[in-house]
């Protein structure tokens, strides 16, 4: 494995202005070295591994702009990076409608991630560049594509959880209506329905508490957890204790890989960072995506207005519709700032 802070002199994990030697890994004692290695290894989870891949797709794309008109991308010119995203900025997609402008922040935050680990400056604090973006935000004349997902609500879970029961697999009908109910009851992101373990679980007299590891909004494995009540409607906690009894789980990730027969639930590997192999036996985002995808095919919902995240957005509305304050569905759904909800909260 390699580390951001080996390579040529002025790269390393050190900011570029402290003297060159101390750059270099063949001045440390050979005494401190692995100590050294087993420190630089924590860089891995900077960032999620999600971020990472669409990090790399985006810089993928800035090197091949850089390498047609012969510029450097690492370290860039701002102005390589101010003329790259004038190219993005009016590329058309083959839905008829310029990229977003989360698009474009994920395209910068790519270029700036880059730079930073391999210990240069960024480009993208470029006053200038700061000016671009504040105009593209603003810039009503833009064609971009307005999407968001509609909310799943009680009628369409019912309608969701009926298509379930039309699956032949018993062990496959009980794993997606703990996954489903779930997701609906608690808001949860799919990252988050996947990474969950069955130790995060405790079941208490009058409520099923779901600790949080970690979560968007808590990267640093603070103390967070979702209270969801029995008494709500279509409340998860009997479908997760029929899910943990046939699986006959007791450790480890909750939503498991089922076989092919729809019998069993296939062998359960979970790689340490940085060993060979693959993770295997157990749902990840993309498979809790393509769960929710399938049945709300199956219920006949329309699968480009439905997804995962229409079982959060279906959380807020469901809740406000309930007559629920803002401070306890800001508690449900983990989020810090009222006004972010205004994006899940859809009018009554």
């Amino acid at each position: 494995m390699s580390y951001p802070y080996s390579g040529s002199p002025g790269r390393g994990l050190i900011n570029s202005q402290v003297p060159e030697q101390y750059h270099q890994e063949s001045n440390l004692p050979s005494s401190i070295l692995d100590d050294f290695h087993n420190a630089a290894a924590e860089t891995e989870f900077e960032v999620s591994a999600n971020t990472r891949r669409n990090y790399a797709t985006s810089f993928s794309i800035f090197q091949d702009y850089c390498q047609h008109h012969g510029m450097s991308a690492l370290p860039a010119d701002p102005r390589a990076v101010i003329s790259f995203i004038g190219h993005q900025k009016d590329l058309y997609l083959e839905s008829g409608v310029q990229l977003s402008k989360a698009t474009l922040i994920t395209r910068l935050a790519a270029i700036r991630f880059y730079h930073l680990q391999a210990g240069f400056r960024t480009p993208t604090d470029h006053p200038m560049l700061l000016r671009i973006m504040r105009g593209i935000s603003r810039n009503q004349y833009r064609q971009q594509a307005h999407y968001d997902q509609q909310p799943i609500m009680y009628t369409e879970l019912a309608r969701l959880l009926a298509a379930v029961d039309s699956q032949q697999s018993g062990l496959l009908k009980v794993r997606d209506k703990a996954l489903i109910t779930l997701g609906f009851q608690g808001g949860f992101r799919r990252s988050e329905l996947a990474s969950l373990q069955t130790q995060h679980l405790t079941f208490l007299h009058d409520k099923l508490r779901v600790r949080l590891a970690f979560s968007k909004s808590n990267q640093q494995g603070g103390k967070e957890w979702k209270d969801l009540p029995y008494s709500e409607q279509f409340a998860a906690a009997d479908y997760v204790r029929r899910w943990l009894e046939i699986s006959q789980l007791s450790s480890g990730h909750l939503f498991r890989s089922i076989s092919r027969c729809g019998k069993f639930t296939r062998p359960y590997e979970r790689k340490m960072p940085g060993s060979s192999g693959r993770n295997s036996g157990f749902l990840n985002g993309d498979d809790v995506y393509r769960t929710v995808k399938k049945y709300c095919k199956i219920a006949g919902l329309g699968e480009s207005w439905f997804g995962a995240h229409s079982l959060r957005s279906g959380c807020v509305t469901q809740l406000h519709e309930n007559d629920k304050d803002t401070l306890y569905i800001m508690g449900r759904t983990g989020h810090t700032d009222p006004r972010s909800l205004r994006h899940y909260l859809k009018p009554k």
